[in-house]
């Protein structure tokens, strides 16, 4: 990238990795500082958009607005006026069939914790648990909350959870979840295979009743919990799911589902009630609860932008 597009991404901010990476994209893709100047006309633009591949409306949202955020600095304001009138429900559902899984279904959450116990030879319990306590809520961005979690900050079914910044919340759990996490905080042990079969290792945690330890290493900085988590979920999604799923998505799946129970409760469908016209207090309420809950701190606007594409898999 050169020129214009280098001078609009300066006053960006360096630190917008969202915009660099849509820019970085459209340069790999053969389009220069002039593409808004050459192709003007609303099919080709979409197709552009849809060549970024989007993964959700959100996608389609953030993509517009960079674009369009570009035309009005590049003074191209037939281009601007394009864009800004897009219909960008109707853009993706274009994008929808190529784009990839994002979140999963209670059934199917069902049949990977199922089938961990079945076919994982080593440290099954420990696969389970982390997969399922994400699933019920257990989640920050830095995964701080995994590795600070121990068994003494469990109260019966409800745990006390800490951030690496000194913030800490309440959730409940339910038994048998609680029952694990107190089985692995009494370990200290991971198995591994070598050709003469399975030997059991020492692994540590940042408490000597921590639920989720990991390797010993050199290094036991902040990362390497993260890393180890992150590795970990990767080797479930690669085994037994048939795409990749971020813990974040992981987490919204456990939240939709919890949010579908309630919604039931009320013989509210989740695509009323997530329909963007839908300012039902109570849907709004049960949403909020739940978000709550949990601790996402996200307007429910903003959870309906990340969710909508994919509400069928939450039927199931």
């Amino acid at each position: 990238m050169s020129g214009r597009i280098d001078e609009f991404l300066e006053i960006q901010n360096q630190k917008n990795r969202v915009a660099l990476s849509v820019f970085n994209r459209l340069s790999a893709l053969g389009y220069g500082d002039d593409f808004l100047d050459v192709y003007q006309d609303s099919t080709v633009i979409e197709q552009i958009i849809l060549e970024l591949h989007p993964t959700s409306i959100r996608s389609i949202t953030t993509i517009c607005s960079l674009v369009s955020a570009y035309a009005k600095f590049i003074k191209n304001n037939n281009a601007y006026q394009t864009i800004q009138n897009i219909d960008r429900n109707l853009l993706w559902e274009k994008a929808k069939p190529f784009a990839a899984q994002k979140y999963l279904s209670h059934e199917l959450y069902l049949n990977v914790i199922h089938d961990i116990g079945m076919f994982e030879e080593t440290n099954a319990l420990y696969y389970q648990t982390l997969f399922r306590v994400i699933y019920e809520g257990v989640y920050c961005e830095d995964m701080s909350v995994i590795a600070n979690l121990r068994a003494s900050d469990i109260d019966g079914n409800i745990v006390e959870l800490h951030t690496d910044d000194g913030y800490s919340y309440k959730i409940a759990l339910p038994e048998d979840l609680i029952e694990d996490l107190k089985e692995l905080a009494a370990s200290n042990e991971w198995e591994r295979k070598n050709r003469y079969g399975i030997f059991k290792m020492k692994v540590s945690g940042r408490y000597p009743d921590s639920c989720f330890k990991i390797e010993n290493r050199k290094d036991d900085s902040d990362t390497t919990y993260r890393f180890g988590y992150y590795n970990k979920l990767r080797k479930i999604a690669k085994e037994y799911l048939e795409y990749n799923i971020s813990p974040l998505q992981l987490f919204i799946s456990g939240i939709m589902y919890h949010i579908r129970l309630e919604l039931d409760k009320k013989n509210i469908s989740i695509e009323d009630a997530f329909a963007e016209e839908n300012r039902n207090k109570t849907v709004m309420n049960i949403i909020t609860k739940e978000l709550s809950r949990c601790e996402y701190d996200i307007p429910v606007k903003a959870l309906r932008e990340q969710v909508v594409g994919y509400l069928e898999v939450f039927t199931l």
